[in-house]
């Protein structure tokens, strides 16, 4: 139970002083949560929501934020619920954060188009909840996970021996305190749904088979793209290939956009 607290109540980092081109907001979720975001508007007519890893603060989404700018995107961050204290869900009712982003941005003037970019969690949070907004255009996920539960129990554990026991343990924990059994929370069954809207998924070479990659891909139907980023493990897309990183992400949006 312990761990599974930890795990639902992460620290929220502090965030940083303003970056140069931002501006500060503070968006409120449909059940009341009010939460630090950085807001920069789009030169392009178009705004990518981006949504960090588990834990993650405003900040953590910034270094792809600039890539975005640079061409043109608007670009929007926003803290998660724990840094106000709420329980972390691991991508469950964090898309009442993407739906407050979504209302933000496409209040704003000048926006005309809306895609979203996750990482871990943010990834799980932007197919769980494009599944359901069909204002956001296309969709990139880095690294999710394709279903909480198999995820708990991912690592191979004699059954009934004590780290099969704490497995399940954690999965039963996680119910208990957020209310959510978490074989609901399924990116692999959310894809499905948000078929054939343009998804593309980006996963390392160490974690592909671990995040069931291949098995996202498919069930993203015809607009599915998969980068198996070489070389790479669980957030190491950015560091370990900057150029293709950037040419892929701005590429997909782009097309997504009727742009090339």
């Amino acid at each position: 139970g312990m761990y599974t607290t930890a795990l639902l109540h992460p620290s929220c980092a502090l965030s940083t002083s303003t970056p140069p081109d931002y501006e500060n907001v503070r968006l409120t979720t449909s059940s009341g949560i009010t939460l630090p975001g950085w807001w920069r508007p789009p030169a392009n007519g178009a705004v990518i929501l981006l949504l960090g890893g588990h834990g993650a603060n405003r900040d953590a989404m910034l270094p792809v934020a600039k890539i975005l700018a640079n061409h043109g995107y608007g670009v929007l961050t926003l803290s998660y619920r724990h840094c106000a204290g709420a329980a972390a869900t691991l991508g469950y009712r964090e898309v009442e954060e993407l739906q407050a982003m979504a209302a933000f941005a496409a209040s704003q003037p000048g926006v005309n188009w809306m895609g979203a970019l996750g990482y871990s969690v943010g990834g799980v949070t932007v197919i769980r909840g494009a599944a359901g907004m069909p204002e956001l255009k296309a969709v990139i996920a880095e690294g999710n996970y394709a279903n909480l539960y198999d995820e708990f129990t991912a690592e191979p554990a004699v059954p009934l021996s004590l780290q099969w026991q704490v497995q399940r343990l954690v999965a039963l924990f996680y119910m208990l305190q957020t209310g959510i059994w978490p074989g609901q929370v399924n990116p692999l069954g959310d894809l499905a749904r948000l078929s054939p809207r343009p998804v593309l998924l980006i996963h390392g070479q160490y974690e592909i088979e671990r995040t069931r990659g291949l098995a996202q891909a498919t069930a993203a139907g015809p607009g599915g793209e998969l980068w198996i980023v070489p070389d790479a493990g669980h957030g190491q897309y950015l560091t370990t290939h900057p150029q293709e990183y950037e040419r892929r992400v701005i590429a997909f949006f782009e097309h997504s956009r009727g742009k090339q």
